[in-house]
């Protein structure tokens, strides 16, 4: 019986979480851009962006994300964003 459980935690995915610190957010449609673009990107599962006051936090989550690089110029590339730090 063990041994069935080890087997069926072994299929189910392992996901990873980064979280990005941007700024340059200051409307709703910010946070959307971002998201959408975000979401776009190869490996990646999840995005939650929350703005506050001109800056923002990307939650991204999935099975295998993109390097620091691609983020960041995919951050850039949805309008006039820049990002502070990615911590993984």
């Amino acid at each position: 019986r063990v041994a069935n459980i080890a087997k069926q935690q072994r299929k189910e995915p392992l996901m990873a979480t980064l979280t990005m610190n941007l700024d340059g957010l200051t409307c709703d449609m910010c946070v959307k851009h971002i998201t959408a673009d975000l979401s776009d990107l190869e490996g990646v599962e999840q995005v939650e962006v929350v703005r506050d006051e001109g800056r923002g936090v990307a939650t991204v989550t999935g099975e295998s994300l993109p390097g620091d690089q691609a983020l960041t110029e995919t951050v850039q590339n949805a309008g006039n964003y820049r990002v502070v730090s990615i911590n993984r």
